[in-house]
């Protein structure tokens, strides 16, 4: 065998893979675009900038929170970014969950400037109904750079 064929073989092989990896990336990129058609059709702009809006004239923002199942237990993770952590009350029941926290003052002028609507939002607010029920009395908590990480057991069915 000659190192022509050698190379040649080589080169078809390289060939393949790329074409392999291409097609993966054409299979990614539609899966992205449902995706983002998806997030589309549920988030509407005008109802975010709207909510938004109405956050801002009652001075409270709502925290971004996300449920994460793991088995027996329910992680709760809240985003209270720039929050003062001396402040943050939480009142978890069974199916409820209610956040409120402080925001520091120093956050909201570096985030907003010195617009005169900015000095108005000065707490961060929220209520989420849990996706299953708990036992508060299990909870565990710890505030993590800005994140308050809960986390609580589910309670027996």
């Amino acid at each position: 065998m000659s190192y022509d064929d050698i190379f040649e073989r080589m080169r078809k092989r390289a060939l393949r893979i790329v074409r392999d990896m291409m097609s993966d990336l054409d299979e990614m990129e539609a899966w992205m675009r449902s995706m983002i058609d998806d997030m589309e059709e549920q988030v509407r702009p005008e109802d975010l900038f709207n909510s938004r809006l109405s956050e801002l004239s009652r001075g409270a923002l709502t925290p971004l929170v996300s449920f994460h199942d793991k088995g027996d237990r329910l992680v709760i993770v809240v985003d209270l970014s720039g929050s003062d952590p001396r402040t943050v009350d939480v009142r978890l029941g069974r199916q409820s969950i209610s956040v409120r926290a402080q925001i520091r003052s120093e956050v909201v002028r570096r985030a907003f400037g010195q617009a005169s609507w900015a000095r108005k939002v000065s707490y961060y607010s929220g209520e989420y109904t849990l996706p299953e029920l708990v036992d508060p009395s299990t909870a565990k908590s710890e505030l993590k750079g800005g994140l308050l990480i809960i986390t609580v057991r589910k309670a027996p069915s």
